[in-house]
């Protein structure tokens, strides 16, 4: 919905009412994936700029279209707000002599400051007491205030790769500025451009110039030019236009978040059309259509209600939905044929050379600088497989398939079409190991083995296809550790946050039972072996990075941090039961047996720490409340320990919390150091072997302050 409204004039005779503000900044085209973050920015900026220099307004909204980047600001006042100033003078003492009546000082000080005795204040501060003159500096022109504020809000705006032209800097060259407060020109000056009334059209559908009357004409007047300022107005024009012409061939467009808001941020004015392609291309796996389309013709691929694509698909023209239309579509159609072409021969040729005779080839290929080539990968790829296999006590069948699956995996890279479609890899290795006849199991495993590539990618299929893939991905994270790789700060140039955060997911979401410490110390020494010079303490730099990339999961997915904190300690030895107690403990501690549980393990864990062993004699226990706690322990802790073992957390906390009444009773009524050493280390054995209970679940000490636990 455009922001038009009719232009508030000053009435004759009265003062000057509020006006909106236009802010165009015409442009060189911005880069799509820059200009989203562009509007948004703006918009704060302005916002931040605004309070700042105390320019008053209603709501701000911002607008971009390749060629422009609007701020257009409601009810802007016509003088900025006005400010208490106070200004320190001389002391009380000083400024008053002793029958109270002004001196020299004062008197000098409020001369110059504009204001008489009377005016001014006393106030005490630390120093001792001051007079201070109160003055109000009113409000300027709004208009002097914008001149002054515009051109840092636009020229500090974030710049990925900026152009830089005639001692600017910017997305690219600025070429015009338009800047109205009302009716009125602001003479705003930005990157050398002076702001005027003149704005530019689309590039075909009006390629001329055009004065803007007001500020609240201008979204009329960009109409009139063929000009759609708003991104959200545009995208749906977009979805709505797309499943219209689609619904044509009987079919709709495929969905997908990233090309719509690529192709929205390519026009000013779209114009969705339906093309079509020959049925034979068919032949070739979806995904090779759907990536010569989607990635590199920008179409929509269509599909039917079953989810069967049709020889259809929709291309988003910025210009006139009408005229030359047929012209536009022959030509797209002609291009997209001609790629079609090209991957049917290379689909063709590839399908010639089994997959596994591939593998030689791999051995021209290299994989990290210093760490060999594909080649070597796959031998440790093979092994780590092996090694993770034995651990989830896999069979021997589907041990043979996992192996196999883990000597084709990088069979693909060498294909023609992987090398002409690179986002194919994986992908095309699946789609010629089943024309080849491999098991299905394997076949997903090469098709899986990238996933997930990021937040909101699907995870690997369960069994063989997510061994291969957490495999993968931990060999990639222990060579680069190896070679003194790892991320720094916001830089990570090989994705292995990518990399450590989809091995956490993997094994969390298949609930796989690993010991990922010993895993990526497996995985480090084959590395080791690998690569000239390894770093020292690449195991303990990758340990904590897949800590860190643990606590991250889990703080994605709401936990608190004092809950994260508590389970974190020892969580690599078992993820999936890591995340388990962090869930079981969420929901505990909002229980009242929660109090029970934090108070036993702050009264066991203090003295505990003074313990050297958890073995206690029964023979020295003379006191009743440590016998009494002692005969609980050997009642319960079986039973307890079981419930751990199974994966029962919300049990094994119910267990700690049950112990606080006997913990209680025999710190009240026992003196634990006692002058007897050997009673003193008996207790204290018996307060350790407490302690280690709640240990085996984590630290309680990072849930509350234990201060607020009564």
């Amino acid at each position: 919905m455009s922001p038009e409204r009719d232009e508030m004039r000053k009435p004759a005779g009265q003062p000057d009412l509020p006006r909106d503000l236009l802010l165009e900044v015409g442009v060189e085209e911005i880069p799509a994936r820059y200009l989203p973050g562009a509007v948004e920015e703006l918009g704060e900026r302005a916002k931040e700029a605004f309070l700042t220099s105390r320019i008053v307004s209603g709501t701000l909204a911002t607008f971009g279209t390749p060629r422009r980047l609007v701020l257009y600001a409601y009810d802007v006042q016509p003088l900025t707000r006005p400010v208490e100033v106070k200004v320190r003078g001389p002391s009380k003492k000083v400024a008053y002599d002793q029958s109270g009546a002004p001196t020299r000082a004062l008197l000098g000080f409020c001369k110059s400051q504009g204001v008489s005795p009377d005016q001014v204040v006393v106030e005490a501060d630390r120093s001792g007491e001051y007079v201070y003159a109160v003055k109000v500096n009113p409000g300027i022109p709004v208009a002097e205030a914008l001149r002054e504020t515009l051109p840092g809000v636009v020229l500090g705006l974030t710049c990925p790769r900026p152009l830089r032209w005639n001692g600017h800097r910017f997305f690219r060259p600025i070429r015009w500025v338009v800047c109205l407060y009302g009716e009125d020109v602001v003479p705003v000056e930005i990157a050398g451009v002076r702001a005027g009334r003149t704005t530019w059209g689309h590039r075909t559908l009006h390629p001329g110039s055009r004065d803007v009357p007001t500020a609240g004409e201008y979204f009329a007047v960009a109409r009139d030019m063929g000009v759609v300022p708003s991104i959200a107005e545009r995208r749906e024009i977009i979805l709505r236009r797309a499943r219209e012409v689609a619904a044509t061939a009987g079919g709709h467009p495929v969905k997908d978040d990233a090309l719509l808001e690529e192709v929205t941020c390519l026009s000013e004015h779209p114009a969705p059309f339906l093309g079509s392609f020959d049925r034979e291309f068919l032949v070739l796996p979806v995904e090779v259509l759907s990536t010569v389309m989607k990635h590199h013709q920008r179409f929509f691929p269509v599909e039917d209600s079953p989810g069967k694509l049709l020889p259809h698909f929709v291309g988003v023209r910025d210009g006139d939905p009408v005229e030359g239309i047929q012209t536009v579509r022959e030509g797209n159609e002609w291009v997209l044929r001609a790629r079609l072409e090209d991957a049917v021969f290379f689909y063709r040729e590839d399908l010639k050379v089994p997959l596994v005779e591939r593998l030689e080839s791999l051995k021209g290929v290299y994989f990290l600088r210093g760490a060999g080539t594909l080649y070597d990968k796959t031998l440790r790829l093979e092994k780590i497989v092996g090694y993770l296999a034995g651990e989830l006590k896999l069979s021997e069948e589907e041990r043979e398939r996992a192996n196999l699956a883990s000597t084709l995996s990088k069979c693909d890279l060498t294909t023609a079409m992987v090398r002409e479609l690179p986002e194919l890899e994986g992908v095309m290795g699946g789609h010629y190991a089943e024309s080849q006849g491999y098991p299905r199991e394997v076949c997903r495993a090469l098709s899986c083995q990238y996933l997930p590539r990021g937040a909101g990618d699907p995870l690997p299929d369960p069994g063989i296809p997510s061994l291969v893939a957490l495999a993968d991905k931990l060999d990639t994270l222990a060579v680069a550790f190896a070679l003194g790789i790892s991320p720094s700060g916001s830089q990570d140039p090989y994705g292995l946050r990518r990399f450590g955060s989809g091995a956490v997911a993997i094994i969390t979401g298949h609930e796989m039972r690993v010991d990922l410490d010993r895993a990526l110390e497996f995985c480090l020494g084959l590395a080791e072996e690998a690569v000239p010079n390894p770093k020292e303490d690449a195991k303990d730099e990758l340990r904590a990075f897949m800590a860190s990339r643990f606590e991250t999961y889990l703080s994605e997915r709401g936990f608190k941090v004092e809950v994260i904190r508590t389970v974190l300690e020892g969580a690599l030895r078992d993820l999936t039961a890591a995340l388990e107690k962090a869930k079981a403990l969420s929901e505990f501690v909002t229980l009242p047996l929660f109090g029970d549980l934090i108070v036993g393990f702050r009264r066991s864990s203090v003295l505990a720490k003074n313990a050297r062993s958890t073995q206690v004699s029964r023979d020295l226990l003379t006191e009743p409340a440590e016998i009494a706690l002692y005969d609980e322990l050997e009642r319960k802790e079986a039973a307890g320990r079981l419930l751990f073992e199974k994966g029962d957390f919300r049990g094994y906390l119910e267990f700690l919390a049950s112990l606080r009444p006997a913990i209680d009773k025999c710190l009240d009524e026992v003196l634990i150091m006692t002058d007897d050493e050997k009673l003193r280390e008996n207790r204290l054995a018996l307060l350790n072997r407490v302690s280690a209970l709640f240990s085996l679940y984590g630290d309680f000490s990072h849930v509350l302050p234990l201060e607020t636990v009564s």
